[in-house]
């Protein structure tokens, strides 16, 4: 009996089982990634749900510059699609194209994405970040317009978009921001302000640098307030001067976070030779 059970279950079980697994094996060995291709397709004709995951999707995998197509056919479809997304019932599709379209730095997006600053406030932010992230300087008129919106988002993206781009002109705006009502877009632009080499707001880079500053300030978590710090110990090296000397200093010295410290130390050591 024992011989008949082995042969009529356990063998035809092994089996089964060598065969899917040599199954899996084929289907992971040839299944291959989608590309940006593929979510594009899905933004276009695909139901509810596949569209704006396509496009969330787009503005991931173009981050990537290896992932790019470099098809210019590919750029006319997307911006087709962005096109097509104003009148798509889930405002989810346009926001996160106007991002994917934002990620490459190509300046083929420029004009369609400065269109959509007229769009609802939802797609108006994604599209001041794209243009910001294209660092193009024909997207600086339009980000400095921008500084005076009344939705604080707005605001804020256009600050770190003219960081970006660094483009000198963006200088006296910027610093009319060092006075606004919102903490993160005086610090965006304190922190744009350096990287142009300019020193006016040096005091808020100073605050930035001291976490009983940040400690003030209940909703910023440990991670964001590691994160705020680093930005600024970077964006401290373009005019360091010997009180900002000072703080980096004293954060390589004494900061709890090992990536903090190492960065004051590179830039002290950069400043030194």
């Amino acid at each position: 009996m024992k011989v008949v059970v082995h042969s009529f279950f356990v063998v035809p079980l092994i089996i089964a089982g060598f065969a899917l697994l040599v199954f899996l094996m084929v289907r992971i060995l040839t299944d291959e990634p989608r590309t940006a291709e593929d979510y594009l397709v899905d933004v276009k004709v695909g139901g509810n749900t596949k569209r704006w995951q396509g496009a969330f999707e787009l503005s991931k995998i173009l981050s990537n510059p290896k992932l790019v197509p470099n098809d210019p056919r590919f750029e006319e479809e997307m911006i087709s699609a962005f096109e097509y997304a104003k009148h798509d019932r889930d405002p989810r599709v346009r926001q996160y194209l106007a991002l994917a379209m934002g990620q490459p730095g190509k300046t083929a997006y420029l004009q369609p994405l400065i269109n959509a600053l007229n769009d609802d406030e939802v797609i108006i932010a994604s599209a001041t970040r794209a243009i910001g992230l294209i660092g193009s300087s024909d997207g600086v008129q339009p980000l400095i317009e921008l500084l005076e919106h009344s939705l604080p988002q707005v605001k804020l993206q256009a600050v770190i978009g003219l960081g970006i781009i660094g483009e000198r002109s963006a200088i006296p705006h910027l610093i009319r921001t060092l006075e606004d009502l919102e903490p993160n877009i005086r610090w965006d632009s304190a922190i744009a302000l350096a990287k142009m080499q300019n020193n006016a707001g040096k005091k808020i880079l100073l605050d930035l640098l001291d976490r009983s500053y940040l400690d003030s300030f209940p909703n910023i978590d440990a991670g964001e307030q590691d994160q705020a710090i680093l930005i600024t110990v970077k964006a401290s090296r373009w005019i360091l001067d010997p009180e900002l000397k000072q703080s980096l200093i004293k954060l390589r010295d004494f900061d709890r976070n090992l990536h903090i410290r190492n960065a004051a130390r590179k830039i002290l050591k950069e400043k030194e030779s």
